[in-house]
């Protein structure tokens, strides 16, 4: 097969055949370049996906965490103010028969 510069478009690059087929050797780069741009982009965008995953998955672990020493500290204070109720309650049932 003849190739003739007529052939190729105008501002093209090297016309190249393979397999006995026409291929432009600057549009077939751009082409190569735009898919591999995109697989790039495409794999950046699964590794930043994958940090602001962990990202989150450690501050919600964060967050649990901090419930938990809440509630912790919640049951504490309960347990103390029924102590003390009870106390109060026994303060004035003593001070309630003294009176009598």
């Amino acid at each position: 097969m003849q190739v003739l510069a007529a052939d190729a478009p105008s501002g093209s690059g090297e016309l190249l055949i393979m397999n006995d087929l026409p291929v432009y050797k600057r549009g077939r780069n751009k082409i190569q370049e735009a898919i591999e741009e995109a697989e790039q982009k495409k794999r950046k965008n699964k590794i930043k996906n994958r940090i602001s995953a962990a990202k989150s998955r450690a501050r919600s672990q964060e967050h649990t965490r901090f419930l938990e020493e809440k509630v912790e500290q919640l049951r504490n204070e309960n347990a103390l103010l029924k102590k003390l109720l009870s106390l109060v309650r026994d303060l004035m049932f003593l001070l309630g028969s003294c009176s009598s």
